[in-house]
């Protein structure tokens, strides 16, 4: 039995050094994540998903100890669930929050049909790459994307010409009033009441003030409308003649 255990079981130096090293891969690979997740994740070159393979193996080594156990395991699972649940109710606070800008992380690819190739070689991709996200939308020409989209978890989203972006479906995207200033400029912004106002001739605001502001008399109950009157007794007959 005691055989046993020393195959399933931990000392409690070994469970204490076991949280420890989780709860420190934990910030330590959560940061890399937030540094360079994005990038990683919007690759598929072989030796970036290499990559990505072998921090998870060196993450699920370094938080089982020296000597991997089913209690180790165990121990390093449970810290793991209490730090995403102490985390998640932190979020819940009323705790000073940064401002949209500030915690954007999307990248804008293409706008308005131009491709942004700073932000290509930010993020280590490629033409071919972006190409392959818009054929599988169904993009045959740069003109028909209005905006490409890198997410935070590298999926690329692409929405296409002719469809109205609402101002609101920018958030969580960096530099998105300038983005919003391309759309507006190309024709892809959703156009509200204020915008739609704004954009009518002034000449038709004048016509419509003027017709709506005019004064119309009301006739009273047995009498014709002034306008009507006047025309019957300003009207000539059939024959050319005046009314007497």
């Amino acid at each position: 039995m005691r055989d046993l255990w020393h195959y399933i079981g931990i000392t409690p130096a070994g469970a204490i050094a076991v949280v420890l090293s989780t709860i420190t891969i934990y910030f330590v690979f959560g940061a890399v994540l937030r540094l360079w997740g994005q990038r990683l994740y919007s690759s598929p070159r072989s030796l970036d998903l290499a990559i990505v393979t072998v921090l998870g193996a060196i993450v699920g080594r370094s938080t089982m100890g020296h000597v991997p156990t089913l209690t180790g395991g165990l121990i390093a699972l449970g810290t793991l669930a209490g730090l995403e649940v102490t985390f998640r109710n932190l979020r819940r606070l009323p705790l000073p929050q940064l401002d949209a800008q500030s915690r954007a992380r999307a990248a804008v690819l293409v706008v308005a049909g131009k491709v942004q190739n700073d932000a290509l070689r930010s993020y280590g991709l490629t033409m071919p790459m972006l190409w392959s996200s818009l054929r599988q939308a169904g993009v045959s020409h740069l003109s028909q994307a209005a905006l490409v989209v890198l997410e935070p978890n590298g999926q690329i989203s692409v929405v296409r010409a002719g469809q109205a972006i609402h101002p609101r479906a920018l958030l969580g995207v960096k530099g998105a009033h300038r983005v919003q200033e391309h759309l507006r400029d190309a024709g892809h912004l959703h156009a509200g009441p204020a915008d739609q106002l704004r954009a009518a001739p002034p000449s038709e605001k004048g016509q419509e003030n003027a017709t709506d502001s005019s004064p119309r008399s009301v006739p009273a109950p047995g009498q014709q409308p002034a306008d009507q009157a006047q025309g019957e007794q300003a009207g000539p007959t059939q024959d050319g003649g005046r009314r007497e």
